[in-house]
Formats: structure tokens, sequence, C-alpha cells
């Protein structure tokens, strides 16, 4: 397994240091409300060749967060920033939301993650 600095990767990939730069979220509009963040939910993207060791054009923007379920991947920033937000809603839809009764464990867990750092807040 090849290890990989940021000076490798930004040597290997086509991405520049500003597509690598992290995400800032504040808040995000959801149906008629806003998850807000406590603290500004922070979300480095990563270099995700097909290949570390052999180039490629197959190469992707990735944001791995497994605390908060968070596991995506896009071709461009624009793109990426498009996918985590609504991953995230899809988690507070579909998790969040729930009533425990209806969670299993894991689920719960993150849950937990999300309410302790972010709120839903009405209009």
């Amino acid at each position: 397994m090849a290890i990989l600095t940021t000076d490798t990767v930004l040597e290997r990939s086509a991405f520049s240091t500003e597509q690598l730069a992290p995400f800032e979220i504040w808040e995000i509009p959801y149906n008629e409300a806003t998850i807000k963040f406590f603290q500004p939910l922070v979300l480095v993207p990563t270099w995700m060749p097909d290949d570390p060791d052999e180039p490629s054009e197959n190469e992707y923007l990735q944001i791995i967060r497994s605390d908060i379920n968070i596991d995506v991947w896009a071709e461009t920033r624009d793109e990426l920033l498009e996918v985590v937000l609504s991953e995230i809603c899809f988690v507070w839809e579909h998790i969040v939301l729930q009533e425990d009764s209806e969670l299993d464990a894991e689920s719960k867990r993150i849950k937990r993650k999300h309410l302790a750092i972010a709120e839903l807040v009405d209009g």
C-alpha cells in the first residue's frame, strides 16, 4: 500500500491545493427548516485515484467521515459539495429525525453524533 503525502498527491493528481481545501459548513437548508451546526462542520476532500501507483484519467475527490456516516465522491469540488450536502440531508431524514425505537444500535450512534454537532431550526 502506498503512503501518499500531500505533496505526492498534488504531484500525481490533477487536483490543485484549492480543490483539496477543506469545506466549512455552518448550515444546510432542509425542507422548510435548516440544519445548523454549533461549530463549522469541517470536511476535508482527499484524492481518490483508481490506482495510486499508476497514472489514470479516472480521479475523484472524496470525503469520508464514518463518525457521521458520510462517504461520498465526485469528479469536481462543486459536485462533491453538492453530494455531501445531499448525503447529510439524507442522514437527517432517514436516521436523525426518526424515533429511536425505529433505529438499530449503529443508527442510534449516528443520530447521537449528529445531534451533538447540529440542530434542526424551523424556517
